[in-house]
């Protein structure tokens, strides 16, 4: 080596190593910021989930008996609406009627808007972006908690314009696609699923929390930790605005990947406009999921888990269904989330590592095909689970089955991580985009079917109010009837096989 590149040399490891640790230094304010921001808002969110149900029963129910009043109706003495007019037909009729629309139209800005607001955030950066989702979602509840507040001149029903105010950032589905891209600028391969998972712990540990405190603060009226946890989401949103850009991040990434002749053609594309650019991003789009439709297991995958998030929906009406069944308050009702968060955690944190490493060291079984065995129990669970609450004469049946459910939420974890098993590395960004569509979609035609599902059940009887989680058992059975059927090449090697998620 000459002196000049031993100069050289010298000259280049300490900008190498400054280059290093301010890498680090981003990937760990990324890491507490999204974490703490996570904390706070699902915090915010698990805290008003029950006093929202509880308000908007109180609205229909001082509605209904005020409409009785004025037609001058007796309620039959001795009925359960006549015990308690809140329990009625009409009034848990309409509860569902009005949450499962909410939440499907809350939904459709994300499916509609996904695209375009990816296309601004390659352009533009990402946190522009995830601030403007923060601001739609912030102001859409606001907007619910307004209509609920003026209750005697606004409508109930106008909850459902808060989709409208999510049309400004696409919602929680382009915020959270948003963050996760983030992390993917900044993360390398290896380190990406550890961290996510990391993250989806602190969504656990906020549902834990959330909802005992919900549940106290609910003796003292509904209103008070309903307005208090959008306080706590305001509060813990000021937070992105710490988060750095990352979009330079992933331009250095695809540089560094790129073609020498491609270089032109980059430069010309800052130079397109927004609806050329949205264009060629639905081409690319639409010629690069070919691998997906091509693929019997992956288009089997995908439509397993577009199953399970219709049947995951059905949960949103676990508190109506066990404060009607079993007559209890939602504040105790809301007990049974905090149950699930545990057992999921546990499940989580122990019990999936276990198995992998028992499967792993006595059986040799090892990354997707562990995924594969994994996926078929945990789904068996999940029908057990079902089948358990829909059924669930007792509270003590009804707990057995939610304690079941929360060990079978490990299912949506194994699919994901068997469907990334199952393409090129370079391809899981375009299947994560398929199947947030797909999940999208389930979204939207869950929420009515159980909401009307749920209002059947009423009008049936007390025997039949569980048909929406009947219903989720049968999605369940397909689902894994079709997992069954997923064919894994025959292993030929280590090197061929990529480790899970959690392994």
């Amino acid at each position: 080596m000459t002196t000049n590149e031993m100069h050289s040399s010298a000259e280049t490891e300490p900008l190498l190593a400054h280059a290093t640790d301010r890498l680090k230094s981003k990937k760990l304010l990324i890491f507490i910021v999204c974490g703490i921001f996570i904390l706070s808002s699902d915090f915010g969110f698990y805290m008003s989930n029950a006093p929202q149900l509880a308000v908007f029963q109180d609205i229909i129910c001082r509605n209904y008996k005020a409409t009785l009043h004025r037609a001058g109706d007796v309620l039959a003495p001795g009925s359960p609406s006549d015990l308690n007019p809140c329990k009625s037909e009409a009034v848990q009729g309409e509860l569902a009627l009005v949450i499962g629309y909410k939440e499907t139209l809350e939904a459709l800005p994300g499916l509609v808007l996904a695209l375009p607001y990816g296309v601004l955030s390659d352009r533009y950066g990402r946190k522009p972006i995830l601030c403007l989702g923060i601001l739609g979602i912030v102001l859409g509840e606001l907007w619910v908690r307004v209509v609920c507040l003026w209750a005697n001149v606004i409508p109930l029903r106008m909850v459902w314009l808060s989709a409208l105010f999510r049309t400004i950032g696409g919602g929680e589905q382009v915020m959270t696609s948003v963050a996760l891209v983030m992390v993917a600028d900044v993360f390398s391969e290896d380190e990406r699923s550890t961290i996510l998972f990391r993250l989806q712990s602190c969504v656990i540990i906020a549902e834990i929390l959330a909802t005992p405190l919900s549940a106290y603060l609910m003796t003292f009226g509904p209103m008070y930790p309903y307005i208090l946890s959008i306080g706590i989401v305001i509060v813990g949103s000021l937070l992105a605005l710490f988060l750095p850009e990352t979009l330079e991040d992933a331009k250095a990434k695809q540089v560094n990947q790129a073609e020498p002749q491609t270089e032109p053609e980059n430069l010309h594309s800052g130079k397109r406009t927004m609806l050329q650019e949205l264009t060629r991003q639905v081409h690319e789009f639409a010629s690069s999921t070919r691998f997906i439709w091509s693929d019997l297991n992956i288009c089997m995958v995908i439509v397993v888990l577009f199953v399970t998030v219709m049947s995951r929906q059905c949960t949103n009406i676990l508190l109506q269904y066990v404060s009607t069944k079993f007559d209890w308050s939602i504040s105790r009702s809301s007990l049974l989330i905090s149950l699930r968060g545990i057992f999921s955690l546990v499940t989580y944190l122990v019990l999936m590592p276990s198995v992998s490493f028992i499967a792993a060291k006595y059986f040799n079984i090892h990354g997707k095909r562990s995924d594969h065995v994994m996926s078929k129990g945990s789904g068996i669970l999940s029908v057990i689970g079902f089948i358990a609450v829909s059924i669930a004469p007792t509270p003590a049946i009804l707990i057995a089955g939610q304690v079941i459910l929360s060990i079978g939420t490990a299912f949506a974890v194994t699919m994901r991580s068997l469907a990334t098993s199952l393409v090129l590395p370079d391809h899981v960004g375009t299947l994560y985009s398929a199947i947030a569509i797909v999940q999208g979609l389930g979204v939207l035609i869950s929420g009515p079917l159980f909401a009307n599902l749920f209002r059947l059940g009423m009008h049936l009887g007390n025997a039949w109010l569980g048909l929406p989680f009947l219903l989720a058992a049968l999605f369940f059975v397909i689902a894994v009837a079709v997992v069954w059927n997923i064919k894994l090449e025959p292993l030929r090697g280590n090197n061929e096989e990529q480790e899970a998620l959690l392994s």
